[in-house]
């Protein structure tokens, strides 16, 4: 459902080849070239590109490495036009906009301030979600994928006005408006819990997620409107519940590692998959921390004091990562 998480290998059209082959490309195309004006010259040819030490064998490996260069950004250009490999965000906007999709603005900033607070803007995972969802909702909800789309999407319909301003003539105005809680809205999840009755539960940007009565007052509002609600279904947004959990190990580096790099590095991407596992429904694998853990810092091995168990939510559960302790160990191996 979501390329950009999971997606397919690259085609071999846009992967650069090997030295090698294409090394052995170049030669093939210079020989082919030359027999056409003189056989004898393309025999000596042949000859010298069979010395390495060669002037002639040198600049035609120099110029390969040209060609693989400049393959391979033309192919990193090429996989910017598909929405599961773009990672550049101007190409990423252009792609959503296909469907009318724009990046949220999570947090304005203040440009007054000294030195001025730049603009937090919806990163390109969480666009690209909006994205693939958008096509669930083109005529409305109903689906889980539509309503998460709109409870995601505050402000993203506009609002339809048709009018009749003199007889045979209709005249339909589409009115585009920002919403003031556009933006506020990390994940949602919507189920039927009984014949038309709906419940849609939200997952706020800030704090551990929870969101405020403000913003599920507003989302009630938005998605009960006539044309994006369904007629036969009884719509109720509320707040999930929060699963906190902390993380504390002890990792175990060779001597001659520095421990506050790894520290570090261990921290950060420990952060970062608590906060890519706090979505509706995550999951904190043990498995996984232990692969975080050992990756980004390079220690050998580690114990995790905690969590013991995994945590596994429901789509009405979120979990959120309160605390990181991460110890250093040097072991004299």
């Amino acid at each position: 459902m979501f390329p950009h998480k999971n997606p397919l290998p690259l085609p071999q059209i846009i992967t650069t080849p090997d030295f090698e082959l294409l090394l052995a490309s170049v030669k093939d195309r210079v020989l082919e070239h030359i027999e056409q004006y003189s056989k004898e010259d393309a025999e000596s040819v042949r000859e010298t590109f069979t010395n390495e030490a060669e002037l002639l064998t040198k600049f035609t490996e120099a110029f390969t490495v040209i060609l693989q260069s400049y393959l391979r950004k033309i192919n990193a250009q090429a996989q910017q036009m598909f929405g599961m490999y773009a990672t550049e965000n101007d190409m990423v906007d252009l792609i959503v906009s296909q469907l009318g999709v724009k990046r949220l603005v999570l947090s304005a900033g203040d440009q007054n301030a000294y030195p001025p607070v730049p603009p937090v803007m919806e990163n390109n995972e969480a666009l690209l979600t909006r994205y693939y969802l958008a096509s669930y909702a083109l005529a409305s909800t109903g689906t889980r994928s539509g309503y998460r789309f709109h409870a995601m999407t505050l402000g993203g319909r506009p609002t339809v006005k048709v009018e009749s301003v003199e007889p045979n003539k209709v005249v339909v105005t589409y009115e585009f408006s920002e919403h003031e809680d556009a933006g506020k809205t990390k994940d949602a999840q919507a189920r039927q819990v009984s014949p038309g009755v709906v419940d849609c539960y939200i997952l706020a940007h800030d704090g551990n997620g929870t969101p405020s009565q403000e913003l599920i007052d507003a989302t009630q509002l938005y998605m009960e409107r006539d044309d994006i609600a369904q007629e036969t279904d009884l719509i109720t947004v509320k707040s999930p519940t929060i699963k906190p959990w902390s993380c504390e190990a002890v990792l175990y580096i060779r001597s001659g590692a520095d421990e506050l790099l790894a520290k570090a590095a261990a921290e950060k991407t420990l952060q970062e998959y608590g906060i890519g596992q706090q979505r509706l429904g995550g999951s904190i694998e043990l498995s996984m921390i232990y692969n975080v853990l050992l990756k980004s810092s390079g220690a050998h091995r580690a114990d995790l004091l905690s969590p013991t168990e995994p945590i596994r939510c429901m789509y009405s559960e979120a979990p959120y990562l309160e605390s990181i302790n991460i110890t250093i160990r040097v072991e004299q191996l």
